[in-house]
């Protein structure tokens, strides 16, 4: 096993960053946690909540990582997947 040594300034300030980081996707999670499963949220919204690009998305959508309806020409997404979707992302990164 190896040992990583860091002064106490580098990590007290990666320690501040994993707390906002916390924080910050908590947040993300109340605010959609909140709405019902009926609620859907435009692409703007969903990018806006998980932090990613249209693009970023639209690749999500393509993979079949993200589930999406069309209604006519708009995607639209369910505010309870991209809730549990935070809440998976955030449990891989623990």
């Amino acid at each position: 096993m190896d040992t990583i040594e860091v002064e106490r300034e580098v990590f007290d300030m990666l320690i501040n960053r994993v707390d906002f980081l916390h924080k910050t996707v908590k947040a993300l999670y109340d605010q959609l946690r909140d709405k019902k499963l009926s609620d859907w949220l435009t692409t703007k919204q969903t990018c806006d909540y998980l932090h990613i690009s249209e693009r970023k998305l639209r690749t999500m959508k393509e993979r079949g990582k993200i589930g999406f309806s069309h209604l006519g020409r708009l995607s639209q997404f369910k505010g309870g997947d991209i809730a549990r979707l935070i809440v998976k992302e955030e449990g891989s990164r623990q």
